[in-house]
C-alpha cells in the first residue's frame, strides 16, 4: 500500500457544503484534477512512525491550480484551501500547511514535469496539433536578490578577507566556550542584535571608502574636508585608539549575534567567492550566486536575473526552461533539441529573433534539413528599417563583388587585383579565412565602394566555412513571405510572456538558487499550458 492520507476520487456528498456539486464543470480546477489524477504516480512507501504525508497529487494540484490563477504565495495557497471552492474541490477538504506547500515546490518538479507532458494527449483530444514549425525566445526575469549584495570583482578580496575574520573569530569563542564548560542559557534582559549579510557588505564598503580617502594618492586625502560633511558613524563602528606599541595589531572588535543559518551563510558566500574568482566573473550575487548580471528585462537594464527560454508550435509549448545563459545565441541549439523530443513529426522549421543567430548554429540547422528563418543582426536593422536585404552589410563589408579561383585559392576583384590567403580565425560564431589584396586600393577606382574603414590601403575579405549556405539563407529574407514570415513571429511566442507578466504577474522569480528556479520554471510552462488547453477543452 502507499501509506498516504487519504486523497479519494471526487464525488458528490450527502449532506453539507458539495464542491464537487457546485463548481462548474467545465471549471479549470476539474482539468487540473483530472489531468495530475492520470499522469502523477505517487511512489510506494513504507508504514512510518506519525502521520503520514500528504498524497503527493494533492500537493501538485494546489501548487499548479495556483500558479494558474497567478497565486504564489504558499500561506495564501493554504488559506484558500480552506475558503476557497475550486481548492476545496481540489483537496477534498483537506488543508496541507505551507510549510508543506514550500517544500513540495522545490521538491516534487519531476511530477509537475510529468503533469506537462501529460496535456499534449489533452490538446491532441481537443484539436490542437503539433506542426513541427517552432519559435523560440526567451525572457529575463530578475532574480530573488537585492541589488545590495550584488559584489563587484574589486570587492571579492576584502569581503572574503571579512568573512574568514568572522569565521576565526566565531571559532575562538566556540573553543574558549568549550574549554570553560557551558555556563547554561544566559538572559541578558535586551535583545541582542544580529548582523547580516547586508551589514557586512556595508562594513566592508565603508572601510573602502575610508581607505580610499585616508589614501594619500587619492585627492580627498589631500583637500581639506568639512566637519559637517564627514558622516556620522556609530559608536560601535569607530575604531578604537592605537597606541604606539600595538601600531601593528588592530584592536579586537567584539562580535554581535551570529545565527548558525547566519554562519551557513557565510560559508556559501566564500564558496561562491572561491567560485566566482576562478571564472573571473565581475559581479556576484550573495543572495543567489547562481543568478548572471542580464541585460534586459522590461526596464532595459542589467540587472541579477534567470532567464526563461521557451519554444511554441501553434501555441503550445514545446520546450520550456530557466537558464542562467545571458547570450541567447548559446542557446538555440539545446533549445531546438528540447523541442524534437516533444515533436511527433520532428522539427519542420525554427523562427528566432537575431539574438539567436550563430553562423555555425544556423548552418548546422540548415544542414539537417530545417528551415530556418533567424537573420543576422544587419539584416534585422535592414528589416526593421525597411531597407533593401543587403544595405546594411555592403555598408560595412563593401559591395564589389569578387571572384573566387579554387585552383589557387584566391579572390580577384574586377580591377585586377589578386586577393590571398592570411591566416584562419574563429570568428561570429564560425571558423573564417582571411584573405587580403596583395596591391594597395587606395587608387583604385571602387575604392569607396570597396574599403569600408578609414585609413584602410588593402582590401580584406572574411570567408566563413558555411558562407555559401548561410548567404542562401540570409537571400531567402529578401523575398516578402520569408518579411512576413519573420515578422509575425512574435505573435506566436511572446504571447506566452504576456500571459505571465501581464495576466499572472510573474515579473520576478520568487526562489533562489538555479536548481529552485528550475522548479518554478516548470510551474510556469505548466500554468500556461493548462490555460492555452483550457479552454479548448471546455468547449
Amino acid at each position: 500500500m502507499s501509506h498516504y492520507r487519504p486523497h479519494n476520487p471526487p464525488s458528490p456528498l450527502l449532506i453539507g457544503y458539495d464542491p464537487f456539486r457546485d463548481l462548474p464543470f467545465d471549471h479549470l480546477a476539474r482539468l487540473v484534477d483530472q489531468v495530475v489524477d492520470e499522469t502523477v504516480i505517487p511512489p510506494q512507501r513504507e508504514r512510518g512512525a506519525g502521520q503520514p504525508p500528504y498524497d503527493p497529487r494533492l500537493c501538485v494540484k494546489v501548487l499548479v491550480y495556483s500558479y494558474c490563477i497567478g497565486v504564489r504565495s504558499s500561506r495564501v495557497m493554504e488559506r484558500n484551501c480552506q475558503e476557497s471552492l475550486p481548492y476545496l474541490f481540489l483537496t477534498r477538504d483537506d488543508a496541507p500547511s505551507y510549510r508543506t506547500l514550500c517544500t513540495a515546490r522545490t521538491q516534487q518538479g519531476e511530477y509537475v514535469e510529468a503533469v506537462w507532458l501529460g496535456l499534449f494527449s489533452v490538446a491532441a483530444a481537443s484539436g490542437i496539433e503539433r506542426l513541427g514549425r517552432i519559435a523560440v525566445d526567451s525572457t529575463k526575469l530578475r532574480a530573488d536578490a537585492s541589488p545590495e549584495a550584488v559584489v563587484k570583482r574589486e570587492e571579492y578580496a576584502a569581503l572574503r578577507q571579512e568573512l574568514e575574520r568572522i569565521q576565526a573569530e566565531v571559532a575562538h569563542l566556540d573553543a574558549q566556550e568549550e574549554a570553560e564548560g557551558s555556563a547554561g542559557k544566559t538572559r541578558t534582559g535586551k535583545a541582542v542584535p544580529r548582523e547580516h549579510m547586508r551589514d557586512i557588505l556595508r562594513r566592508v564598503r565603508r572601510q573602502q571608502r575610508e581607505a580610499r580617502r585616508g589614501s594619500p594618492d587619492s585627492p580627498a586625502a589631500s583637500a581639506p574636508k568639512a566637519a559637517a560633511d564627514t558622516p556620522a558613524l556609530p559608536l560601535d563602528d569607530l575604531p578604537a585608539p592605537v597606541q604606539p606599541e600595538e601600531a601593528e595589531t588592530e584592536a579586537p572588535r567584539e562580535p554581535k549575534g551570529m545565527s548558525r543559518q547566519m554562519l551557513q551563510q557565510i560559508a556559501n558566500a566564500l564558496k561562491a567567492l572561491q567560485e566566482a574568482e576562478a571564472e573571473d566573473r565581475k559581479y556576484l550575487c550573495l543572495t543567489d550566486p547562481d543568478a548572471q548580471m542580464m541585460y534586459g528585462e522590461r526596464h532595459r537594464g542589467v540587472r541579477e536575473s534567470h532567464s526563461f527560454e521557451v519554444a511554441t508550435d501553434n501555441g503550445l509549448l514545446v520546450a520550456a526552461n530557466a537558464t542562467q545563459e545571458p547570450l541567447d545565441h548559446e542557446r538555440l541549439l539545446p533549445l531546438v533539441e528540447a523541442a524534437a523530443a516533444n515533436e511527433p513529426q520532428g522539427i519542420q522549421a525554427v523562427d528566432a529573433d537575431s539574438g539567436y543567430y550563430r553562423g555555425d548554429t544556423v548552418a548546422a540547422l540548415e544542414r539537417a534539413g530545417i528551415d530556418t528563418c533567424i537573420p543576422d543582426s544587419s539584416t534585422a536593422g535592414d528589416l526593421h528599417r525597411g531597407l533593401p536585404i543587403g544595405t546594411t552589410q555592403n555598408r560595412t563589408r563593401g559591395k564589389v563583388p569578387f571572384t573566387y579561383d579554387e585552383t589557387a585559392d584566391t579572390y580577384h576583384c574586377p580591377e585586377g587585383n589578386r586577393l590571398t590567403r592570411t591566416q584562419r580565425r574563429r570568428s561570429a560564431g564560425q571558423d573564417v579565412t582571411v584573405y587580403r589584396a596583395e596591391q594597395p586600393c587606395t587608387d583604385c577606382p571602387q575604392q569607396s565602394d570597396c574599403l569600408t574603414q578609414a585609413n584602410a590601403q588593402h582590401r580584406t575579405l572574411k570567408v566563413g566555412v558555411d558562407h555559401e549556405l548561410l548567404e542562401a539563407a540570409r537571400q531567402r529574407f529578401a523575398e516578402p513571405a520569408h518579411q512576413d514570415r519573420y515578422h509575425h513571429r512574435g505573435e506566436r511566442v511572446e504571447t506566452v510572456f504576456g500571459v505571465l507578466r501581464a495576466t499572472l504577474g510573474f515579473n520576478r522569480w520568487w526562489l533562489r538558487g538555479k536548481d529552485k528556479v528550475a522548479a518554478e520554471a516548470k510551474l510556469f510552462k505548466t500554468a500556461y499550458q493548462f490555460r492555452k488547453i483550457h479552454k479548448a477543452w471546455a468547449a
